[in-house]
């Protein structure tokens, strides 16, 4: 036999859901469609309960390739079981991996993982991924083993609760490449690297999506309204890159911590730090990702101009920051983003059909050009 070994082809970053007055579920069924960047011959799930305050119990789960849309092959239908038991049980901040299945992938093919919610579920563990490739689903009673969600019952929704994670057993020169960051890598641009390896390769390659909403690299937030923004960089870091068969990051981080300080008690002034301040924070992601045996490559800080809270000062530290990612050789190699998607014109200006409206997330081209402005160097 070859040898094997486990890799990630799927993620989302455990994280904690974004606040709604109904925080409880009851009697659903949530289907995460998710596309294969390996083949594979056994698959295993991870599970987590990162932001829950109370014990989860998920009742059923299972796995199905996907024939059309959100469809199954129900003759293919498997259940997934963990530590024997058909029940995820999941104590408040813990995570868990399922047991083997035995459901061979093919690299471009879609499965399904549905969960289905009986009791009632606090839903305070979830990422909001957005992409041409986030595909999740709920709907209202229990179809998690049929091969069709009744479309009277359904809607496609965001946010993907509990599931952070799948491994494929895969021949032993596959790896995988994370992708770290903040709510521009929770959309659009991993999902078009991820297409654009699975159209040019390389074959033994997958990408992990590890992007929360609002994240910063220096600080954590605690309110209740925007808690779900996530641990500071140094507190997920580690946990976020330890993706089975992972052995490099490409890490764009920073935005949020130069346009989130308003002077507000939430956000005070106090929190925006020195560009000094904020290239030590990307340093600790090189020193402590050289430490965990990962490649990793530093992206330039997109433009803020336009946004908000835009202001000269702001401008100022983000230019700093860049220029010490663009000269640096601490790391192993630089992806400048905020170049191939800023104005000829005016460099601190977005592109036009790179700016999805907001002056801050790139457009679906600009997430195209993102990921095609990857180094092929990086992928091999």
């Amino acid at each position: 036999m070859n040898a094997q070994k486990w890799v990630a082809i799927w993620g989302s970053s455990p994280s904690i859901s974004e606040p709604h007055p109904a925080r409880y579920a009851k009697n659903i069924t949530l289907r995460y469609v998710l596309r294969a960047m390996l083949d594979g011959e056994k698959i295993r799930l991870h599970l987590s309960n990162l932001g829950g305050q109370e014990d989860v119990v998920i009742p059923r789960v299972y796995v199905a390739p996907v024939t059309q849309g959100s469809d199954t092959d129900e003759s293919r239908m498997l259940p997934v079981t963990f530590g024997g038991d058909f029940a995820c049980k999941m104590a408040a901040g813990e995570s868990v991996e399922s047991d083997i299945v035995e459901l061979p992938l093919k690299r471009g093919q879609d499965y399904a993982v549905s969960l289905y919610l009986g009791d009632m579920t606090l839903l305070a563990s979830g990422t909001k991924d957005t992409g041409p490739l986030c595909r999740a689903f709920f709907a209202e009673g229990n179809f998690a083993a049929c091969s069709q969600l009744d479309p009277f019952y359904t809607a496609p929704m965001n946010i993907f609760y509990f599931l952070t994670g799948v491994d494929a057993l895969c021949r032993e020169d596959c790896h995988a490449l994370v992708c770290f960051g903040d709510s521009i890598t929770a959309q659009s641009w991993p999902d078009y690297l991820m297409l654009r390896v699975l159209r040019d390769g390389p074959e033994n390659l997958s990408v992990i999506r590890r992007g929360i909403g609002g994240s910063r690299v220096l600080r954590s937030y605690q309110h209740v309204l925007i808690r779900h923004y996530g641990q500071k960089g140094a507190d997920r870091f580690e946990r976020e890159v330890a993706a089975a068969g992972a052995d490099r990051v490409i890490v764009l981080h920073g935005v949020n911590d130069l346009i989130h300080p308003d002077g507000s008690l939430f956000r005070p002034w106090s929190d925006l730090p020195t560009a000094q301040e904020l290239i030590d924070g990307l340093r600790y992601y090189v020193q402590r990702g050289h430490a965990l045996g990962l490649k990793v490559y530093l992206a330039t800080i997109l433009s803020i101009k336009g946004w908000h809270t835009y202001n000269a000062q702001r401008e100022e530290i983000r230019h700093a920051v860049n220029a010490w990612i663009r000269t640096q050789t601490e790391a192993d190699g630089v992806v400048d983003f905020d170049t191939v998607t800023r104005e000829t014109a005016d460099p601190d200006l977005r592109r036009p059909d790179c700016d999805s409206g907001d002056h801050l997330h790139p457009s679906l081209e600009g997430a195209q050009r993102m990921a095609e402005s990857v180094p092929a160097e990086y992928l091999k």
